[in-house]
């Protein structure tokens, strides 16, 4: 019984140990920081995407592989669901504490903005390059102009640049309006069956137009000329058309634009590294934390493993230390019975009764005093009153089996034979 307590006090230890709780790694504020701002970049996304669809929806055209890149509404729509996936990685990342979303979205950051740094250095080609034949502007406005009426893509972004540059065709400075002669639809070839033959596009036409009659007040004169500057524009000399549309080409005009501008082009992709270099910096810190976070559970559910297994260790041990106890003291106490003498349930027998030869007095008819000896059959009930009832039953061994009945009887009948032979007389030799 002494084993057993030091038993109980160890199961009380162990069960009032709890396991320790791992240090916190993850910076709530940084946490919530990087989700804040992704989803507020995620709803910008949305808004884009939205639009995009919208522009696509309201002015539905036929989708070629060249107008992914022509096209505004696609294009539009590209950028704002690039915008969502990539916030959409940053915020469920953050959000969920996913090392996966949060890699996907600093890979992701990186990737746009090489990119956007690739798609500037592009743009910086196209315009600084003269050649015709290699990629360049002036191979691209060609191109534009050789597929007017082929895309409606192509063609609304040549109406836009000869509106808003005041420019007509491509290179040339003064009869740059030539370049349309490239047109199936506005060459002046002798085969060509369009209407539109050797004329321009309408937007290569001047806004302002002087009418001919000077001091007019008809409000519609100009409009009316202005929509007929563009007939048979390829068959005039340049003088005579200085009042009716613009006459210079496009390359000249769009690369003195671009070249205003490349300083602020490259100042904002330069700055543009900067949220992408914090927002890079803090989602790896996030997903460090995280990692090391979890590091710390396994490392606490690994150490609580082995307490939980050392702790049934001991326990087993112990079981089978008070077994071994309990056998132990059952086995002692088995050699102790064995070794003590164990009392008889019987009584020891009644040693047998030895015949005595009985010499005859010669003297006892002279000796009238003395008393006569008591007869055999009176020393034998006096014994009888002396000897208890169970001594009178014949010894049986401890190791022995149990006497029969029939045995017991036997062994009573002879045992009184021999009490009864006190009373045959013994004859003397004379």
């Amino acid at each position: 019984m002494g084993s057993g307590e030091p038993i109980r006090a160890r199961a009380v230890v162990s069960s009032s140990q709890k396991p320790r709780k791992p240090r916190q790694e993850i910076s709530a504020c940084l946490k919530w920081l990087v989700f804040s701002l992704n989803s507020i970049v995620f709803l910008v996304g949305v808004g884009i995407l939205a639009l995009g669809i919208y522009l696509f929806i309201k002015d539905f055209r036929e989708v070629k592989l060249v107008d992914v890149i022509l096209n505004p509404a696609i294009l539009i729509s590209i950028f704002g669901f690039s915008i969502c996936a990539v916030s959409f990685f940053g915020f469920m990342g953050a959000l969920r504490d996913n090392i996966f979303l949060l890699k996907c979205f600093a890979a992701c950051v990186f990737l746009s903005y090489i990119l956007v740094v690739a798609v500037t250095l592009v743009f910086f080609t196209l315009f600084y390059t003269d050649t015709t034949e290699g990629l360049s502007a002036n191979w691209l406005l060609l191109y534009a102009v050789k597929n007017y009426h082929t895309n409606r893509n192509l063609a609304e972004i040549m109406d836009a640049l000869q509106e808003n540059l005041e420019c007509c065709g491509v290179s040339s400075i003064a009869q740059g309006y030539r370049d349309w002669n490239m047109s199936y639809q506005f060459n002046c070839t002798t085969s060509n069956p369009q209407p539109e033959k050797c004329g321009v596009p309408f937007s290569c036409c001047r806004k302002s137009v002087i009418s001919e009659a000077a001091g007019s007040s008809n409000p519609l004169l100009p409009a009316m000329r202005s929509l007929e500057c563009w007939q048979n524009a390829l068959t005039k000399r340049p003088g005579d058309l200085e009042h009716d549309i613009y006459t210079r080409g496009c390359l000249q005009p769009l690369r003195t634009l671009f070249e205003s501008h490349a300083v602020h082009v490259g100042a904002f992709v330069a700055l543009l590294i900067v949220p992408v270099c914090i927002s890079v910096c803090l989602t790896n810190i996030l997903a460090k934390q995280v990692d090391h976070q979890r590091y710390l559970l396994e490392r606490e559910a690994r150490r609580n493993e082995r307490r939980r297994k050392r702790d049934r260790d001991h326990n087993r041990r112990d079981q089978l230390n008070s077994l071994d106890l309990l056998e132990e003291g059952q086995f002692n106490n088995t050699s102790a019975n064995a070794t003590r003498p164990r009392p008889p349930d019987i009584p020891p027998p009644l040693p047998p009764i030895e015949h005595v030869p009985r010499k005859k007095s010669r003297n006892a008819s002279s000796s009238p005093t003395r008393k006569p000896k008591p007869s055999g059959v009176e020393n034998v009930a006096a014994r009888r009153k002396r000897t208890p009832a169970a001594t009178r039953t014949p010894p049986l061994s401890a190791a022995g089996p149990t006497p029969t009945p029939q045995a017991t009887t036997t062994n009573r009948t002879h045992q009184w034979v021999l009490q009864q032979s006190d009373l045959v007389p013994q004859k003397t030799k004379s």
